[in-house]
């Protein structure tokens, strides 16, 4: 089932196999554009150097072999702002990360992202929980994954790891439109 969501200020949308080929020029074109150096600075390596639409291609390919990809748009500009990715183990639990472009730090947006998202997978998956791994020095996103309820599982030396358990019942998380 392909998954899409609106919140107050976005649109999420899972990439699905039917994607244009214009959309897929569109969407290589800002791949290039979003992963700065300062966005990639925390992720594994293969979202560093993506600098041309060949470049974007081959990473969009590795991620959507991957995972789940989603596209996350901003709803008053109609451009694409960022990603979240889901990473499904056994049907029970999803592996998620997610990047936003530099312009839109600081913002309420990843939060908004996120929010939307557990609302979403809460309600119309069998997920069990949702997993998220976080560089130790990304403080901004381990304060974030906490402020929603996700809590610390382990520490690997570099990466810390926490879980947000899913239920039919969670909590509706602000900024996120009931569908």
């Amino acid at each position: 089932m392909i998954m899409e969501y609106t919140t107050s200020r976005l649109t999420v949308s899972e990439i699905s196999d039917d994607i244009a080929q214009l959309e897929l020029t569109e969407l290589f074109d800002r791949v290039a554009e979003l992963l700065t150096p300062s966005v990639v600075k925390n992720l594994p390596p293969y979202f560093h150097g993506v600098t041309s639409q060949s470049d974007a291609q081959r990473w969009f390919e590795r991620m959507v072999s991957e995972s789940r990809l989603f596209v996350v748009k901003h709803n008053g500009l109609d451009t694409i702002i960022g990603f979240l990715f889901a990473y499904v183990e056994h049907d029970l639990d999803a592996h998620i990360g997610y990047l936003l472009g530099e312009s839109y730090w600081g913002k309420g947006y990843a939060s908004e992202l996120l929010s939307g998202f557990i609302n979403k997978t809460s309600k119309e998956t069998k997920w069990v929980k949702l997993v998220g791994g976080v560089d130790k020095s990304n403080k901004a996103s381990s304060c974030l994954l906490l402020k929603l309820g996700f809590v610390e599982q382990s520490d690997d030396g570099l990466v810390v790891f926490y879980e947000y358990p899913l239920t039919e019942n969670a909590p509706i998380r602000e900024g996120v439109k009931k569908s």
